[in-house]
């Protein structure tokens, strides 16, 4: 259950077939039933994530607010097929007030040999640094992954957790009828949404019943702005 509702001017109806459509795919594990349906669909249950990583500190040599990173890398399947090429960037926003989990968002773009899409979403950084998966939403922006929805997860390997992911993607054609974001905003506004079903807890509800906001000085529109201007 969500305690807050979010109000969507104009294309209700496809955000709304988008999200049911998204939600019957993260309920079956991020990996939809049957055979593929168009070319921009992808299955990709095992894929080995190698990370070039350039993380920065504000005030080294700990973590803090404000710490940011980018990264590129290259997703293959266990015989080493490239699937696709991904770059990323993410900041530290702020430390979850219940049990001070340090809460990260981040933004991707994935290039494929056919097609682009891209990713957003939080990341619980207390808990991915112990080996636990994250899971993104993903939505397909160009070529024949346009029209597309999706689910990429990962984790870091014991033995090289800052280079080498497991990593697992699939993506899924939009119900038919179902219109794809056609501007920037409404390609942050579905990843939001999708983000919430699948990503940690950013704000839970404290003891209050109220939802525990984010610090003030947090602006997650510029956020969103200086990542997408890094992608591009």
């Amino acid at each position: 259950m969500f305690p807050t509702t979010i109000g969507i001017p104009g294309r209700n109806l496809s955000l709304a077939a988008a999200v049911t459509a998204f939600t019957a795919l993260a309920e079956n594990g991020g990996l939809a039933p049957g055979g593929r349906c168009s070319p921009g669909d992808r299955d990709h249950a095992e894929l080995v994530e190698r990370v070039e990583l350039d993380y920065r500190h504000v005030n080294p040599p700990g973590r803090s607010i404000g710490d940011w990173d980018t990264y590129d890398s290259e997703l293959r399947t266990p015989d080493g097929d490239l699937v696709a090429t991904l770059t990323g960037t993410g900041r530290i926003l702020y430390q979850r007030s219940r049990d001070g989990h340090v809460m990260m968002y981040y933004r991707e773009r994935l290039e494929f040999p056919d097609g682009t899409a891209q990713t957003a979403g939080w990341i619980d950084a207390s808990e991915i640094i112990k080996g636990v998966a994250q899971r993104f939403p993903v939505v397909g922006t160009g070529g024949a992954l346009s029209g597309t929805i999706g689910i990429r997860g990962f984790r870091p390997t014991p033995d090289n957790p800052h280079s080498r992911y497991e990593s697992s993607l699939v993506l899924r054609s939009l119900p038919p009828g179902t219109t794809a974001p056609t501007s920037p905003e409404e390609l942050d506004l579905l990843l939001t949404l999708l983000g919430a079903l699948i990503g940690p807890q950013v704000n839970p509800e404290p003891e209050s019943g109220r939802l525990e906001a984010p610090p003030v000085s947090t602006d997650l529109s510029s956020t969103t702005s200086a990542v997408r201007s890094h992608l591009a």
